[in-house]
């Protein structure tokens, strides 16, 4: 199971460096899974690049319809309980955001759940480092070849 933070998702909307890697993961790579904080910050994000001029207004009304399509497909980690307190832990033992450990708590919660080994995708090196220590297989979407 592939799983993406925020910063790994708006890479298959909006063409930065890791971009390629990113829609070869979503479209070839099997299930794909997110934290539900991500649609928000997706949509933070795409209205920032629209606001700065990085997307015209057509081509943000384009990615917000793709996104749409493709959320619905994702695997969603609600925000329980259970994940509120893995983070709370996570941050405790790594210098994490508060969103970060709740993504990687996320991923964490989908690996007990699954049984099997999750890639956790992102482009902050932190977090990826965190993710290491966590048992989790790290990806950084900005380094690694497709």
């Amino acid at each position: 199971m592939n799983c993406l933070d925020t910063s790994a998702l708006i890479k298959r909307f909006v063409a930065e460096r890791g971009s390629p890697l990113i829609q070869t993961i979503v479209t070839r790579r099997g299930p794909v899974a997110t934290a539900k904080i991500a649609y928000a910050e997706v949509y933070t994000g795409l209205a920032r690049k629209r606001r700065e001029g990085r997307l015209s207004p057509r081509r943000y009304g384009r990615v917000c319809r793709q996104f749409e399509l493709d959320w619905s497909a994702y695997v969603r980690v609600d925000l329980r309980d259970e994940i509120l307190g893995l983070a709370r832990d996570l941050l405790q033992r790594h210098p994490l955001r508060g969103f970060d450990a709740i993504h990687l708590a996320s991923a964490l919660s989908l690996k007990s759940a699954l049984g099997e080994e999750v890639t956790f995708a992102a482009a902050d090196e932190r977090l990826l480092r965190a993710a290491e220590a966590e048992r989790l297989r790290p990806l950084n979407v900005e380094k690694a070849e497709r």
